[in-house]
């Protein structure tokens, strides 16, 4: 059930590119009966459709919180190039 949860799950447009671009790839190859795009076209459907995508869902950014600043004193700014 968790697969299909994925499936369904986090449908944005880059998702919406990712599957049909796969989709595309894997249609062209099993029409003109190339066995490598086949496989390739299969991956890069099945990831586009199992995984949210890269950094775009937000799932590896890590926000910087104010406790964090405090305790190294803020940050500090120097101009550059000032004479």
């Amino acid at each position: 059930m968790r697969i299909i949860e994925r499936i369904k799950s986090g449908w944005t447009t880059l998702k919406f590119v990712r599957v049909g671009l796969g989709s595309l790839i894997l249609y062209s190859s099993i029409e003109s009966g190339q066995v490598p795009g086949i496989i390739v076209g299969g991956i890069f459907t099945v990831f586009s459709l199992l995984t949210d995508g890269v950094c775009c869902a937000g799932a590896c950014y890590t926000p910087v919180s104010k406790a964090d600043l405090s305790k190294k004193g803020g940050i500090e700014y120097e101009e550059l190039g000032a004479k």
